[in-house]
């Protein structure tokens, strides 16, 4: 009889932990890291979004709406805009009127069929940002040069959120720039699903 981690879930005794060490299809101890191996076992989750003309002054918010029992670890949020001065704010603890539209969130391995239990909406009617937890700043750029700035947050430079379950964050972005700019977001996150 054949396990199959797919049919059959994870750690269910110790062989069944001692075989997960292998990987299925290579027949090999895996060695690679642990956010490549969640991607591998279907774990880890993709949204994006780009927003035109956003006018000076307007901000542009990107709702995390996280469930009971879920802990999403955000491991990218990558921020581009036309044009500096922009300000991003992650805001915990959010009241909203309207979640705004919910974005796809497709499992970056298309071979799982998980689904993450994280849902991310964009243009939330947000009527109480709760508590500033993190900020990051573009300074300001020269205009008609066709200049493009970035704001990260990535765990590979030791910077990974882990969001608590029942709670919404909000991730606004401000453009101070004087000019109306097009910005874009993009979002990796895991959501880890092995049986314990």
């Amino acid at each position: 009889m054949t396990w199959n981690p797919d049919v059959d879930g994870f750690r269910k005794n110790r062989n069944a932990e001692e075989v997960r060490k292998f990987d299925p299809y290579a027949h090999a101890v895996t060695m690679i890291t642990e956010p490549h191996r969640l991607a591998h076992d279907g774990f880890v989750y993709h949204t994006s979004k780009k927003w035109v003309g956003v006018a000076n002054g307007a901000a542009v918010d990107v709702l995390f709406d996280v469930p009971a029992n879920t802990y999403p670890h955000i491991q990218k949020m990558e921020i581009f805009a036309g044009a500096g001065d922009i300000d991003f704010a992650l805001y915990e603890g959010v009241t909203v009127s309207a979640n705004g539209t919910l974005c796809p969130c497709p499992n970056v391995n298309r071979n799982s069929s998980n689904t993450g239990a994280t849902q991310i909406y964009v243009d939330p009617t947000v009527t109480d940002t709760g508590t500033l937890i993190a900020d990051h700043w573009v300074p300001p750029t020269s205009t008609g040069q066709g200049q493009s700035q970035q704001g990260v947050s990535n765990a590979s430079e030791g910077e990974e959120w882990i969001f608590a379950p029942s709670t919404k964050y909000v991730k606004r972005i401000t453009n101070n720039s004087g000019n109306a700019v097009d910005m874009y977001i993009s979002i990796v996150w895991y959501e880890i699903g092995y049986e314990r």
